[in-house]
């Protein structure tokens, strides 16, 4: 290719790009996390709330638009006043968007409630400038290393054969385009200040650093980048050692311009809890577990495998230990932060994140990842011709594979949430699905928080406790009530704990709570509500409430039946736990007392 002929692709690049966005915008992108990022804009400059003291606002729009089934992107702090869920990072690159689409709201005559179409669309036209501007410093950086034929291989790659096209296409607004794009340009000024120490680069870096940490707090680890940059050797840390005290002027400023950065995130957790850090994350399900990392899962798993959907990912591996012959004072920055960034990704609990295509979370890892990669490209270019043959069929056939399984994702053949090996199989190159495919799925959760087992004839039932209160405990006399009074005193009664372990090996079961329920005092109001979750050290996650009938004369026995389905289990020692809260703090009984379990049938295919 002639020089600089890679901006041409790049052109073309961005083409496709645009035109995937121009067809696949909606009215309902600002929705689920991306309604958690944006939400203080609409608060601050709409609402004129920018501590989030009021919530009902968002109640309304919610229930208005069905933008999340729960408004779990609102936290609270030891008072329980309602807090940001997310930092600040996100909004803050939403920001010059939100106003353009403010503008074209009022001059449009649309409602100028924060999420019309135009503030809709905006948000999308400033998640393309930044995928433009992320994919202009990725070239920048391989035009570094390589030549333009091996950039544009790499960019090629990296777009079409690997989940970059979904997560900044289709998930535009998410967290991906933005951190690839920062993580690009802390790569770029840090080659830039390394060659000749302008300090506006030493600035550029600190921003982006700041500006990462904002967006996605575990991604400050990017700053091991420039820290170990040109470092392979004990004399190459002396140098740099003298590198930042020749510099420690526009270090210290860079720094400064950091915490101005972080300062508003830093300032509202003080007005809001009296710290200068606060964790609003507060659900014990979902979070970093440095013991308990998911590798192989990560990696191989028919869920979200990032080898099985994006196998060429196998070369940009490939590459990083080539890189150690051909460019080792790169080696050690880049790979120290490739495997740091890999260990948090799959120490999350959700190691599958969500809805997405392969492994998300790895994609802000691809402008250092994709350096490997160019060092592989050079390794085959040296090979005989049998050699690039085989690789560039090898490559054609990944990319192949990467699309189709995209498409398939894209028109539901492939499950976001529940694919498993069997399921992949069943339904590996084909356009279409049967139900008795989708039998081999994962279960079905429902995220409104509704629990309905429809099919209970595919379970196994296993009685694991029952208790009819017909005798005094530890004894065999006959109770003199038999049945359990709960004392207006007690206000958690009648706790029933049960090891996950100790039941089933299974991903999930259903439990059935059944019991008879009378309060003699019957009177309309508030009445006890039974509590079913899953608990471990750190407190409850997958709780699920069931409400006492307030339309039923309660003064006689009333027999109830409650569902449950457990939620993603993060270990098999955590413990389902049941009990009854005693909200009214009334005298009530209970008699007849069962927890059922239903495990689910093998399937033959299993």
């Amino acid at each position: 290719m002639k020089n600089r002929s890679t901006y041409a692709l790049l052109i073309s690049i961005v083409f496709i790009i645009v035109f995937r966005f121009s067809h696949t915008t909606h009215d309902r992108e600002i929705a689920w996390d991306i309604l958690g990022y944006y939400m203080p804009l609409p608060a601050t400059f709409i609402h004129h709330d920018p501590m989030l003291k009021d919530v009902e606002w968002l109640k309304k729009v919610n229930e208005e638009r069905d933008l999340a089934g729960t408004l779990y992107m609102i936290s609270s702090n030891d008072q329980g006043e309602p807090m940001y869920f997310f930092f600040f990072g996100m909004a803050i690159f939403y920001l010059p968007f939100f106003f353009i689409g403010h503008l074209f709201a009022m001059l449009g005559g649309f409602p100028m409630d924060g999420f019309s179409t135009p503030y809709q669309y905006s948000m999308v036209a400033g998640a393309v400038l930044y995928t433009i501007i992320g994919l202009f410093y990725f070239r920048k950086i391989l035009r570094n290393f390589f030549s333009e034929n091996t950039t544009a291989i790499v960019l090629l790659i990296t777009v079409f054969a690997t989940n970059y096209a979904h997560h900044l296409t289709l998930k535009d607004l998410e967290t991906v385009n933005v951190l690839f794009m920062l993580v690009s340009i802390i790569v770029w000024y840090t080659i830039e200040w390394h060659k000749n120490q302008r300090r506006k680069h030493l600035y550029f870096i600190a921003s982006a650093i700041a500006l990462i940490a904002l967006v996605k707090p575990s991604e400050i680890v990017v700053i091991l980048i420039p820290l170990l940059w040109n470092i392979n050797s004990w004399e190459s840390i002396k140098e740099k050692l003298v590198l930042v005290k020749n510099n420690w002027i526009g270090i210290l400023i860079a720094a400064l311009i950091a915490l101005i950065i972080v300062s508003p995130q830093l300032i509202y957790w003080y007005i809001k809890t009296g710290h200068i850090y606060y964790d609003t994350y507060k659900n014990p399900g979902v979070g970093l577990d440095f013991k308990h990392p998911h590798i192989l899962e990560s990696l191989f798993s028919f869920r979200k495998g990032w080898l099985i959907y994006t196998p060429v990912i196998i070369f940009f591996i490939w590459g990083q230990i080539l890189m150690f012959r051909r460019n080792n004072k790169v080696f050690y920055a880049t790979n120290i932060y490739l495997l740091i960034t890999f260990y948090i990704i799959v120490s999350w609990s959700e190691w599958w994140y969500g809805a997405g295509f392969s492994n998300r979370p790895i994609i802000t890892a691809y402008p250092v990842l994709a350096i490997g990669f160019g060092y592989f490209l050079q390794f085959i270019e040296s090979k005989n011709k049998i050699w690039k043959t085989t690789v560039a069929v090898v490559f054609m056939l990944f990319t192949f594979l990467n699309q189709f399984q995209w498409w398939q994702l894209r028109n539901y053949i492939l499950d976001p949430y529940r694919t498993t090996k069997a399921y992949y199989f069943a339904t590996f190159l084909k356009t279409s699905v049967s139900d008795s495919d989708r039998e081999l799925l994962l279960v079905k959760r429902d995220f409104s928080g509704l629990m309905e087992f429809n099919d209970r004839e595919k379970y196994i039932p296993k009685a694991v406790f029952a208790d009819g209160f017909d005798t005094i405990s530890n004894s065999s006399a006959v109770s003199e009530n038999p049945y359990l009074i709960v004392s207006a005193n007690d206000e958690f009664a009648y706790t029933q704990k049960i090891k996950y372990a100790s039941i089933t090996n299974r991903d999930h079961i259903w439990v059935n709570i059944r019991f008879k329920y009378r309060n003699k005092k019957y009177q309309k109001g508030q009445f006890p509500i039974l509590v079913s979750t899953m608990y471990r050290k750190e407190g409850n996650y997958g709780y699920r409430t069931f409400n006492v009938d307030n339309d039923k004369d309660q003064s006689q026995w009333v027999e109830y039946s409650f569902d449950y389905l457990t939620p993603e289990i993060r270990e098999g020692k955590d413990e389902l736990l049941i009990y009854f809260w005693n909200r009214n703090k009334d005298d009530f009984d209970i008699d007849d007392y069962t927890i059922t379990v239903y495990e689910k049938k093998p399937i033959a295919s299993d």
